[in-house]
Formats: structure tokens, C-alpha cells, sequence
């Protein structure tokens, strides 16, 4: 049978949601069952609570791997940066940890050491400090290209979604010309990629446009590919499901109607 598969992290996955991933108030259960050109495929859900973009990548192209030209429809959620999963020992039980951007992390007991939450909240926020957020961001543009161009083979139509991605509007248009100062760049751009405070302007030019170098040797963007570019889920979230950390009914019927107006228009 053909397939709409959706990939993702906790969005996808339906976290908080006491059905999960078969929850009526998903946005991917919305869009299955109220979609015309999806009614009528197997929905296959392989979102992973606590995913990086780099699980994500690996779930995705898993899937393809398996059904292949059976996938029809192609949903990949792209999730924060600086999302860290660590397996902190081998066992007979769950011992991965997952360091994100909003964690909430228990203490976990292994057999002969006890791994305290202060002490994973300084390893995440030594990770961010070493990690610089930019090569994150080259990860999700070489990722989403790499899947868009194998679902193309597949006859796979591939859509991308924002759900927790860093930067901010007009981020990936690159401004150019005599006339642009350091001022009229992105606040994202100015404060978390250059640090525009402790430059000066000819190092902040040169950075600018290696970024911008970067992201094209990455694939580039395509706009027209993505669902909401410039607008996360995560950002757009106006209220929470049962665990209050997750967006809930209205978040969901928001993100359900972006892509049906999505798939109207492309």
C-alpha cells in the first residue's frame, strides 16, 4: 500500500498526548485524515521523542530504504540545535540521556556511578559553548537536501517543516551590495552567529558571507520546499497538551492548516 510518512521529534511523535502518535489532536493525524491526497495512504509515523536533526536524517532515510517507492507523501520536522543523546552506559535497561534545549532531566543510576542532573546540564551547556549553533544550521540545510534530492528518485513528494529550527525571518536571504551595514543583518545573524559587538566590520562582512558561502556548499535552502520556513512550530505555539511542555489542540490545528494550505498551493 502507498504511504505518507512523517518524520520528526516529540511534534511528530505525539508527546504529551496520553494516545501519542494515534492522538486525533496531532497535527500529523489532522493532516492524514482530512488531506484528500492522504485519506487515502497508510499513515506512517516515525517520529522519535527527543530526536536531533541528525536522528531524524538517519529515521528518514531508514524509511526510505525500507518502502521506497511506496512513499508518496514525505513530512520531515526539523527539531532544535544543540540536541545532544548520550548513552551513559550499556545495560539491560533505557540509560540514554537526552540533552535539548528545554530539558528536564532526572538523575540516572547506573550500576556503579550516578549521573546528577547539574552535572548534564553542564555537559549541555558545555557542548553549546564548544559546538558554535552555525554548523548546526549547515547540518539541516545539507540534510533536507540530500532527502529532497533521494525522494526525487523515488517519485516522493518531500515537504519540510519547521519545528523548533534557530533562525529567525529572512535569515537565509543574503544581503549584498556597497550600501548594507552590519546593522541591517538579522538579529539571529547579528547576536548568534557573528556577535556583531565584538567584531569588527571587515571580520563581520567576511563572516557574513562565508556563512552564506556555507549554506550554498550545503545545498541552499529552497523556500518553496518548506511548509513554514521562517515561522516554528515551536514559536507558534499558542497553547500545551497534557504534559505542558508540548503545543496542543490549537497549536496542532494551526500546523494541520499550514500544510493543507501548503499542498493547495504547491
Amino acid at each position: 500500500m502507498n504511504k505518507v510518512v512523517f518524520a520528526g521529534c516529540s511534534f511528530t511523535a505525539g508527546t504529551g498526548w496520553p494516545d501519542a502518535q494515534n492522538s486525533s489532536n496531532l497535527w500529523c493525524v489532522l493532516c492524514h485524515q482530512h488531506i484528500p491526497v492522504l485519506q487515502n495512504l497508510e499513515h506512517v509515523n516515525i517520529g522519535q521523542a527527543g530526536a536531533s536533526n541528525q536522528d531524524i536524517f538517519e529515521n528518514i532515510i531508514n524509511s526510505i530504504s525500507h518502502h521506497g517507492s511506496s512513499i508518496k507523501y514525505l513530512f520531515c520536522q526539523w527539531t532544535a540545535a544543540h540536541r545532544y543523546n548520550f548513552n551513559v552506559g550499556f545495560e539491560l535497561w533505557h540509560t540514554s540521556e537526552s540533552l535539548q534545549e528545554t530539558p528536564t532531566h532526572p538523575d540516572i543510576n547506573l550500576s556503579d556511578i550516578t549521573y546528577r542532573r547539574k552535572y548534564l546540564e553542564d555537559i549541555k551547556t558545555q557542548f553549546k559553548t564548544l559546538h558554535h549553533i552555525h554548523y548546526e544550521i549547515v547540518k539541516v540545510i545539507r540534510y533536507s537536501k540530500i532527502i529532497s534530492n533521494l525522494a526525487s528518485q523515488f517519485g516522493i513528494k518531500c515537504i519540510h517543516i519547521n519545528g523548533i529550527c534557530p533562525w529567525d525571518e529572512n535569515y537565509f536571504n543574503e544581503l549584498t551590495g556597497p550600501h548594507v551595514r552590519p546593522e541591517d543583518y538579522t538579529t539571529f545573524t547579528k547576536n548568534q552567529i557573528i556577535n556583531i559587538s565584538n567584531r569588527t566590520d571587515k571580520d563581520i562582512f567576511e563572516l557574513y558571507a562565508k556563512a552564506h558561502q556555507d549554506y550554498r556548499n550545503a545545498g541552499s535552502i529552497d523556500p518553496g520546499e518548506w511548509v513554514n520556513l521562517y515561522r516554528s512550530q515551536w514559536n507558534s505555539r499558542i497553547d500545551f497538551n497534557f504534559d505542558k511542555a508540548h503545543p496542543g489542540a490549537k497549536s496542532n490545528q494551526v500546523y494541520f492548516d499550514w500544510v493543507k494550505d501548503f499542498l493547495n498551493t504547491h
